[in-house]
């Protein structure tokens, strides 16, 4: 039987639902490497987790020596298949892959991939390639760039951290800047600082036009996926998804097999898009689980399942697993985003009554909870409110 080890940082929703819907069918132990103390707290009161390991992640040298560690004091009778769940896990295993490739088999897309889509800047020149639409862009790192981006680009601009394992101490996930000489002051500012960021022209709209397509493609190139709409995200101009809706959309099947077929991916990913003017503009890609994995396996698409049998080699199995068939209409909810959202824009009748779906409507599904694993949510809660 082969156990399963997830490499972990701040995520909480993502991991325990591998965990959760993979030990629901399958007797394996599960592994959690986690760098954050608070999220390996939680993740630890789960009745899915046998064993919660704190990995120090100062440097990717002491993260690997860490694992490597940990892994000699195990005695695993098959290798065990390695998840992730955040950028910089990927990165650095991809880079030391050769020692992880005879100790564990890997949920991992090529080394090329990891590089390229695990860096802004680098995937949208990739994605483009490859054939998807993608906004136009620009690394901005000197004060030339800032310039040039100033004098060609249309405005209003958006503004993101090229990886996690290059913030250089960036404290957000996106920034829309609207006026040339806001972004001029702010991009002298971030360059002195020694940041290096992704800057592309935004692409209008909200949450009406924001999409979500989650995939695994299996060894033989055979693709299970879900998709649909990011209905409600911590900022009106992106960021993390408060809320999903499952969504059936062929022209997003069509234009996302066509491009992972292009670039020969293989195993767990996410692409996000939005609409303009009828195309389908492509924003990022994550070589890992998202951190609002749950929506897929709510609505019947069991890529826990899928991964497994598939990386395990039991061609049975897999099988019946990859006949499942998305369901459309489930609701997906960050509770602490979605509140946290709602009272920042003051919009509290609106929370009301989403408050009100969760105990009434059967398709809202909170991303931490569930009803046979309770205690991960209940001390997540409590964390948050007496912080």
């Amino acid at each position: 039987m082969n156990d399963i080890v997830i490499t972990v940082g701040s995520a909480i929703g993502s991991p325990l639902e591998l965990v959760r819907s993979i030990k629901k069918e399958i007797a394996c132990k599960a592994y959690i490497l986690c760098t954050n103390q608070n999220a390996a707290k939680i993740i630890s009161t789960s009745i899915f987790v046998d064993e919660v390991k704190l990995i120090s992640s100062a440097n990717e040298e002491e993260y690997v020596q860490n694992i490597k560690d940990w892994y000699e004091r195990k005695s695993f009778n098959e290798m065990p298949i390695l998840y992730f769940t955040y950028d910089t896990a990927c990165f650095y295993i991809n880079n030391n892959r050769e020692w992880f490739e005879q100790r564990f088999i890997i949920c991992l897309p090529s080394t090329d991939i990891i590089k390229t889509f695990t860096q802004k800047g680098l995937a949208e020149k990739k994605a483009a390639k490859a054939g998807l639409v993608v906004p136009k862009t620009k690394i901005l790192e000197k004060l030339d760039d800032a310039k040039l981006i100033s004098e060609s680009f249309n405005f209003p601009v958006i503004l993101k951290p090229r990886a996690t394992y290059l913030n250089n101490g960036i404290g957000f996930k996106i920034k829309v800047i609207s006026k040339k000489n806001d972004f001029l002051s702010f991009a002298e500012k971030s360059i002195l600082n020694g940041c290096s960021l992704l800057c592309q022209e935004f692409i209008p709209g909200g949450d009406d036009v924001s999409y979500y397509y989650l995939f695994y493609r299996a060894i033989d190139g055979s693709i299970v996926d879900n998709m649909g709409r990011k209905t409600l995200q911590s900022t009106p101009q992106g960021g993390i998804m408060a809320k999903g809706l499952v969504e059936n959309n062929n022209e997003l099947v069509l234009i996302s097999r066509k491009f992972l077929n292009r670039i020969d991916y293989k195993g767990i990913g996410g692409i996000e898009y939005k609409k303009n003017n009828g195309k389908y503009y492509f924003i990022e890609m994550s070589t890992r689980l998202e951190g609002f994995y749950k929506i897929a396996e709510i609505s019947n698409s069991p890529l826990s399942l899928v991964s497994y049998y598939d990386l395990t080699e039991n061609k049975e199995a897999l099988q019946k697993a990859v006949s499942s068939k998305q369901m459309d209409g489930f609701i997906y909810m960050d509770f602490i985003t979605t509140i946290a959202t709602r009272i920042k824009s003051h919009k509290y009748f609106k929370l009301i009554g989403e408050l009100l779906t969760i105990v009434f409507d059967k398709k809202v599904k909170l991303n931490i909870y569930s009803r046979f694993d309770p205690k991960p949510f209940w001390l997540s809660l409590k964390t948050l409110i007496f912080k």
